[in-house]
């Protein structure tokens, strides 16, 4: 009985030992949220070829720069957490190359799925943030 006891805590040390491994590594190997324009262009109404990593569920979102404070937003996408490329975003209207848009990172914060930050909601699906400003790029290339 004594040996079972025994099995039972060393077992279960190794186990705790190696769920706190795996969390550390986690918390190492975190995602640092980014947007890449390199490829991306703007093209009619859509802005495409851009790749994102989220850590989180959110959205890539563009905006209007020459709106004020916050943004406005022109259109968004839903993104998962991770790496993924060659993204399209598709605006309410076309956009003019020389215009002041940029693409910014939204969290999911209100578990809706669906995108609910503006000017009178700036509390829900709120800008990522990353080394003290926002994810995002200014203007768009």
């Amino acid at each position: 009985m004594h040996r079972s006891i025994l099995a039972l805590a060393t077992l279960a040390a190794l186990t705790g030992a190696a769920q706190a491994q795996e969390s550390a590594k986690t918390n190492d190997n975190a995602m640092l949220p980014a947007i890449d324009v390199g490829s991306a262009k703007i093209d009619g109404n859509k802005i495409t070829g851009v790749s994102v990593t989220i850590d989180k569920p959110g959205y890539l979102v563009i905006h209007d720069e020459a709106a004020g404070k916050p943004p406005a937003s022109l259109g968004h996408i839903a993104v998962q957490p991770g790496t993924s490329a060659n993204i399209s975003v598709e605006a309410t209207k076309p956009l003019d190359p020389a215009s002041k848009v940029s693409l910014m990172l939204h969290y999911e914060t209100n578990d809706n799925t669906t995108f609910d930050f503006g000017p009178t909601a700036t509390d829900v699906d709120v800008p990522v943030m990353g080394a003290g400003d926002t994810v995002a790029t200014v203007p768009m290339p």
